[in-house]
């Protein structure tokens, strides 16, 4: 990713709407409390956050959703909005793209959406806070602990 690249940061007259910032033991609760989570997967991943994404996929027995490789990202949102997932997680994707698809999906679903980029989203309901590539690494491998 282009290093000039600053992802959003929240400040103290933010709107409230904005993504609570969660931890990975957080997340690993959500995940085992869903009823139906679902991964959907962008293309955005180094080798090795590649790897460890897999063991997650394997540990938590999610449904995996490749963009755009098996289908579009709005026409994810929609597949979602309309379907019973209780819990959407999103790596890899395109900054940009997930705000807005992120947006349509807080908007016209109850699904709960967690973005478990190294980038804050302040579009989904819940998110990472902005890691370098060591923390967020950490973070992916405390998914996988216990």
């Amino acid at each position: 990713m282009d290093e000039r690249f600053i992802a959003y940061i929240p400040t103290a007259g933010s709107n409230v709407a904005h993504a609570e910032i969660t931890s990975p033991t957080l997340v690993k609760m959500m995940i085992r409390r869903a009823k139906k989570p679902i991964l959907i997967l962008g293309e955005n991943l180094e080798n090795d956050e590649k790897e460890l994404i897999n063991k997650l996929i394997e540990r938590y027995n999610l449904k995996v959703i490749k963009t755009p490789e098996e289908m579009n990202l709005m026409a994810i949102m929609k597949y979602l909005a309309n379907s019973d997932y209780d819990l959407a997680l999103f790596t890899g994707i395109t900054y940009y793209y997930l705000a807005q698809a992120a947006t349509h999906l807080k908007q016209f679903s109850n699904v709960i959406t967690v973005s478990i980029d190294k980038y804050y989203q302040p579009n989904t309901i819940y998110s990472f806070p902005n890691l370098s590539e060591d923390e967020y690494l950490d973070y992916l491998k405390k998914l996988l602990e216990g």
